[in-house]
């Protein structure tokens, strides 16, 4: 399987930082969207192809606008939703990052599914600030539910924080704060 992971195009609360972090339920811009359209061209999906959102409304935006026409399979799921990066155990997380509940995602973006068994704790507190015992094992998690999924392809829309984790993670290799992705831009990994 590959997994390929996808930055979001940019979005409201990176305008203003530090008082844009604030905004809750950042949209993107309209360059956000253009990115996203752009995505179609990029990266084309196919039906044999999963694309998996963090449940927010930027991310969530930028996979709907790159699924238009397409039969690619659309999930959301919280253990990719943002995540600090390198993690910090303040528990502190801005209202821009506050992720979506399977409800409003059902009424908002109804052609994206909610991760089904996922327990309703992860979706109440994310992986923003969780400890990296934690997430290894909900990422574990999370990793072998793709592979269940029998696609050629597996999408994860997700942020520079999470991305930089899951990296790191798969890899073994040390990820730094420069390394980061820029918004819509993509990292392939065989798994």
């Amino acid at each position: 399987m590959e997994l390929i992971f996808v930055s979001h195009g940019q979005a409201e609360h990176t305008m203003n930082i530090p008082a844009s972090y604030e905004i809750e339920a950042p949209g993107l811009t309209q360059l956000g969207v253009r990115q996203a359209e752009r995505l179609r061209a990029s990266l084309p999906l196919t039906e044999q192809d999963a694309v998996i959102a963090s449940p927010t409304r930027r991310t969530l935006q930028t996979a709907r606008i790159w699924c238009e026409g397409t039969d690619a399979l659309r999930f959301a799921h919280p253990t990719v939703g943002p995540r600090q990066f390198p993690p910090r155990y303040d528990f502190f997380t801005y209202r821009c990052d506050h992720i979506m509940e399977p409800r409003q995602i059902k009424e908002s973006f109804s052609e994206f599914l909610p991760a089904p068994d996922v327990p309703e704790y992860i979706w109440l507190q994310g992986i923003h600030t969780a400890p990296a015992l934690l997430f290894d094992k909900w990422s574990a998690g999370f990793l072998a539910w793709c592979g269940r999924l029998e696609r050629r392809k597996v999408y994860i829309v997700s942020h520079e924080g999470t991305i930089s984790s899951y990296i790191q993670r798969l890899t073994g290799t040390p990820w730094r704060r420069k390394q980061f992705i820029d918004d819509l831009d993509w990292i392939p990994l065989s798994v």
